[in-house]
């Protein structure tokens, strides 16, 4: 191994032990004792182990604090809002979308146009958003979760796909054609697939962005599962415990909780990442 690459190597193992250390320090604070977690210097080994912290109510600052194992409806919450928000998203608005804009209508600004969608915070629409789900009946539901984010889901996997199925060959296509198959046929049958790893990475970035949401669940929902729709991301900010206070043990418990599936989600997925990452980089 030459110089430089050691050097790559070590700049390569720096970064991913920077990049994880703040999901190491979660899991570990979760396994704490209250003295070790605002012991200092700090404790970056447990001396002693507790489960504690995922499933008894601690008392802090007299207030008491949830528990993780607690988290369990609202995680229900966010899975569902997270994997119907992004396959309907994804597969049936985002993918179709870039195809029709690759293939046939080729207009950039419609395709600008979208971007600049993706770049309007969030909170512009949240009145009008809010209205819509009431008058809809969707207030606290999955449905009306599902519906707001789709605003989220829909753009960005339009616009990350129309690099994939730009870089697909439009030869294997025309075959399709020759050989009789409709407009839909190509596009469902040979496009989507050969797009699979490109509409699994805009299925995690969607899954992660909605996962992690919490502005519009704030707004829309009030109550957990299963007489409501509340999210995970609400459910960890009852661990403030009183005004600047966090119950740390308890929220390191429930962030390591609630990321678990995600991580699966993620694994699930792994095999199409990295081909899918680089597949539309060129074009689009």
């Amino acid at each position: 191994m030459n110089r430089f690459n050691l050097l790559l190597l070590v700049v390569l193992l720096i970064a991913t032990a920077i990049a994880l250390f703040p999901i190491y320090w979660m899991v570990i604070t979760s396994l704490k004792v209250s003295s070790e977690i605002f012991s200092y210097p700090p404790v970056f080994i447990p001396l002693k182990i507790t489960l504690n912290n995922y499933y008894a109510q601690g008392t802090y600052y007299g207030a008491l604090s949830q528990t993780a194992v607690g988290s369990i409806p609202w995680v229900i919450n966010s899975f569902i809002a997270s994997i119907g928000a992004s396959a309907i998203g994804t597969i049936l608005i985002g993918a179709p979308a870039a195809y029709g804009l690759v293939r046939y209508i080729r207009n950039i600004w419609l395709s600008r146009l979208i971007l600049f969608m993706m770049m309007i915070p969030e909170s512009a629409f949240m009145l009008p958003y809010f209205l819509m789900i009431s008058k809809a009946g969707w207030i606290n539901t999955w449905w009306g979760l599902i519906a707001v984010y789709l605003s989220l889901t829909a753009p960005m996997s339009t616009w990350l796909l129309m690099g994939f199925f730009n870089d697909l060959p439009k030869s294997v296509e025309e075959a399709a054609q020759i050989d009789g198959l409709s407009t839909f046929n190509i596009f469902a049958r040979i496009s989507m697939p050969m797009a699979a790893p490109g509409i699994a990475v805009a299925f995690m970035i969607n899954f992660m962005n909605i996962w992690n949401e919490m502005l519009y669940a704030l707004v829309l929902t009030y109550s957990p599962f299963p007489s409501g729709a509340q999210t995970a991301p609400l459910f960890l900010t009852g661990f403030i415990v009183i005004e600047k206070s966090f119950a740390w043990g308890g929220l390191a418990a429930a962030g390591t909780f609630v990321l678990i599936p995600s991580l699966i989600v993620g694994l699930v997925a792994e095999k199409y990442l990295v081909k899918g990452w680089t597949l539309g980089a060129v074009k689009g």
